[in-house]
């Protein structure tokens, strides 16, 4: 593998680590809120909430977290932040798999809902700046 493959890895799994603390709460949707904390589950019974952060770390932009898993027929309620430093104060977000394009400015979180009606995996990205490390909104099939 050549160095910038390494070094891009090791930079997003030291990120990971660093916000894998945070990103817990957020990432598990159904499990109990932190103490303080408010989440659409709790306004919304059978709402899916997750918070999903534009960041750069060594000049590598990415959301996290970058996976999101759902089951079909759920509400999902994303709450996007952006939180990348810099001249450019917006970023995107698109599901192209559900129609979903967003811009967001630094500062200003947007929040979309809308109901994972299609089984699959559906990536997401920035499509303000293509370069940047996008994720994966995962739907199950009904169980």
């Amino acid at each position: 593998m050549s160095k910038l493959i390494l070094k891009k890895m090791a930079l997003l799994a030291s990120v990971g680590i660093f916000m894998l603390a945070g990103a817990v709460r957020t990432i598990a949707a159904d499990a109990p809120p932190a103490a303080g904390a408010t989440t659409a589950t709790m306004e919304e019974p059978g709402t899916k909430a997750f918070t999903i952060v534009s960041v750069e770390a060594n000049d590598v932009k990415f959301w996290l977290p970058s996976t999101i898993t759902v089951d079909q027929g759920d509400k999902v309620k994303l709450t996007l932040k952006n939180q990348v430093p810099g001249s450019s104060n917006q970023h995107g977000f698109t599901i192209p798999g559900y129609n979903i394009t967003e811009v967001v400015a630094r500062g200003t979180p947007k929040t979309i809902t809308f109901v994972a009606d299609k089984t699959g995996v559906f990536p997401y990205s920035c499509q303000l700046h293509p370069a940047h490390v996008g994720g994966q909104f995962v739907v199950n099939a009904k169980k």
